[in-house]
């Protein structure tokens, strides 16, 4: 009985889950963009060197850390914002600078990548001076990315804004045919869930909505912003190295639009006959006319 309880107990040990996983690693590989120095003041002090594009693997990143050193080669990979002490406010804007920059369809220039690092190095310090130059330590011309920046702020800006109708109700007789049209011009950034009832099109800036034949239940239609890929959120970080990001937006928020049809309110027609029956009204009259007489005398 003895050599039975320890084979069980070694058999537990050997078979026992380790729920202890390690974090992926990754190598970090710079790529040098010729021609263009980053000149960062903090604090008084500097720094100044050739911009590197960092890749993580197959991922492009950004540094989230400004003034931070680079001390390691290979770096943990995480897929949320665990290892960065950062404000919900703070980790969505910073998403939203990431998923519109460099990566952004039409945007793979080294200055959108630029324009990029630069607006999330000042969203998570306010106080740092950067200068981008042709030549390191502020020498060479200075690289104007204004327009880069206005057009990433742009579309920031504008993610968050839901189609014109959404978070209403709409409805009308069955079988009609219903046009919406989204005045923020934001329609084409959404997926509509599929109706169960209707007949629902997106026609450009227009949702073309036709009602079903026969009265049914109202329902709710989820609207969900386009991603220009599925690549998640990452986050790498290794010790007290600078922490970098290839971002995502990792909660995207819905919106809906509510559907009812209703049956056709049933007329009822009074038949004409041609002419009006006046005997009521004129007994009235008589009664009225016989209480006044009385009153007189």
């Amino acid at each position: 009985m003895k050599k039975i309880f320890v084979l069980l107990l070694l058999l537990s040990v050997i078979l026992k889950p380790n729920y202890n996983v390690q974090a992926q690693e990754v190598r970090i590989t710079y790529n040098k963009l010729k021609g263009i120095a980053y000149n960062q003041r903090i604090d008084g002090k500097l720094k100044s060197n050739t911009v590197t594009m960092f890749q993580m693997g197959d991922r492009i990143a950004y540094c989230i850390e400004p003034g931070v050193e680079i001390t390691n080669n290979y770096y943990d990979i995480y897929t949320d914002w665990s290892k960065v002490n950062f404000s919900d406010e703070l980790k969505e804007y910073i998403e939203k600078i990431g998923y519109y920059g460099y990566e952004y369809p039409g945007h793979q220039t080294n200055y959108y990548y630029i324009a990029a690092q630069e607006l999330i190095w000042k969203a998570v310090r306010p106080d740092i001076e950067v200068t981008w130059t042709t030549g390191e330590n502020m020498t060479g011309n200075v690289i104007d990315i204004s327009k880069e920046k206005e057009e990433i702020l742009k579309l920031v800006n504008n993610h968050d804004l839901k189609p014109s109708f959404s978070e209403s109700l709409v409805k009308d007789e069955v079988g009609k045919t219903i046009t919406l049209t989204d005045e923020n011009n934001v329609l084409k950034d959404y997926n509509i869930s599929e109706s169960k009832y209707h007949k629902v099109v997106k026609d450009g800036n227009n949702l073309i909505i036709t009602l079903n034949d026969e009265e049914v239940l109202e329902e709710t239609l989820s609207l969900t912003r386009k991603h220009y890929d599925n690549s998640p959120l990452l986050v790498y970080s290794k010790g007290n190295s600078q922490k970098l990001a290839a971002l995502r937006i990792s909660l995207e928020k819905e919106t809906y639009i509510k559907i009812l049809n209703e049956e056709v309110p049933e007329i009822i027609e009074v038949p004409n006959t041609g002419y009006y029956d006046v005997s009521g009204l004129i007994g009235t009259l008589l009664v009225g006319v016989g209480f006044v007489l009385l009153k007189i005398r």
